[in-house]
C-alpha cells in the first residue's frame, strides 16, 4: 500500500511561533492554510485600506492568493490575487502574515489565534457551470416552445451597435422577436439592455412591430414595471427545465449549424 496522505492537520490555540512555523511550512509545500482568530489588516496596492481588530477567517491558498473573510457575506473584505509571496513570523506574541505581489502588499497581524489548519487536498476535477445564459439560449434553440408556441429561431449573438442580441426569432404571425436571456433574476439594467436592442433594430428596419422578450427565472418589481411601460414582455424560464431539454436533445451538430439547418427546412 502507498503512503497514507494526511489531508488536514489542525492546531488548536497555537502559540505565535508555532503558528508562524505551520504557515511557513505549508507555504513551502504549496498547501492551503486556514487561520481563525483576532486580527487587523493593512493593504497597499490597488488602493490603500486599514481594517481594525476583529475576529476573522484568513485563507492562504496554494496558488499564493490570500483572502480575509468576516463572518458575513460571500466576498472577502480584502484579498491578494494568485501569485503572491506569503511569509509568516512571530513578533512580540503576535503572528504577522505578509503577502507581496508586484506593487501590492498586505499585512495581517493576528493578536490571538484560535485555530490553524493546513490542507493537503487533491482536486483535479474540471468545473462545469450549470444553468448559464448560454445554456438557456441553446435550450430555446432546440425547443422554441420554451418561450412560446410557433416561434422559429433565426440566429443568435446578432450584433447591433449596442451589443449582441442573444436570440432572434419569428413568431407565429411573422413578427421579429428579440430575446434576451438572464440566468439570475432580471433587474432594470437588463430591461434597459433589451430596450436598447429593440430600439436599434426598429430604427434599422423601420418596423415598429418588433417584439422584445426578457427570459429569466424571475424579475423584480421595478424591472417588470419598466418592461411593461416600454411595451416589452417577460417570459419566466426555468433553468432546470432548460437543462432537461439540452439533455434530451444531446445535439451532435453545432448550435449555428442547427439554426442554419432549421432555416433551410423552413424556407
Amino acid at each position: 500500500m502507498g503512503e497514507q496522505r494526511e489531508a488536514v492537520r489542525l492546531f488548536n490555540n497555537p502559540g505565535a511561533q508555532e503558528c508562524a512555523d505551520v504557515i511557513m511550512s505549508a507555504a513551502s509545500k504549496r498547501r492551503a492554510v486556514i487561520v481563525l482568530g483576532v486580527c487587523e489588516v493593512s493593504y497597499r496596492g490597488r488602493t490603500s485600506s486599514e481594517l481594525a481588530r476583529g475576529e476573522r477567517l484568513v485563507i492562504v491558498k496554494e496558488d499564493g492568493s490570500l483572502l480575509v473573510h468576516r463572518t458575513w457575506g460571500y466576498k472577502p473584505v480584502n484579498y491578494m490575487p494568485p501569485g503572491a509571496m506569503v511569509y509568516a513570523k512571530s513578533d512580540s506574541g503576535s503572528v504577522v502574515i505578509s503577502a507581496k505581489r508586484g506593487s501590492e502588499s498586505m499585512r495581517v497581524v493576528f493578536h490571538k489565534v484560535y485555530l490553524v489548519a493546513t490542507l493537503n487536498f487533491r482536486d483535479d476535477s474540471s468545473f462545469e457551470q450549470k444553468g448559464t445564459e448560454a445554456q438557456m439560449r441553446d435550450a430555446v434553440v432546440f425547443y422554441p416552445e420554451l418561450v412560446e408556441k410557433g416561434l422559429r429561431v433565426l440566429t443568435h449573438e446578432f450584433q447591433v451597435k449596442s451589443g449582441f442580441v442573444d436570440l432572434m426569432a419569428l413568431d407565429s404571425r411573422g413578427r421579429l422577436v428579440v430575446i434576451e436571456f438572464k440566468a439570475n433574476p432580471a433587474k432594470t439594467a437588463d430591461v434597459n439592455q433589451l430596450i436598447a436592442y429593440v430600439s436599434r433594430l426598429r430604427a434599422l428596419s423601420k418596423e415598429r412591430g418588433i417584439r422584445g422578450v426578457l427570459a429569466a427565472p424571475s424579475i423584480n418589481k421595478a424591472a417588470r414595471k419598466l418592461l411593461v411601460d416600454s411595451g416589452l414582455e417577460f417570459k419566466r424560464l426555468d433553468k432546470d427545465e432548460c437543462l432537461r431539454v439540452l439533455e434530451e436533445f444531446k445535439p451532435t451538430m453545432s448550435l449555428l449549424s442547427f439554426i442554419e439547418k432549421g432555416d433551410e427546412h423552413s424556407a
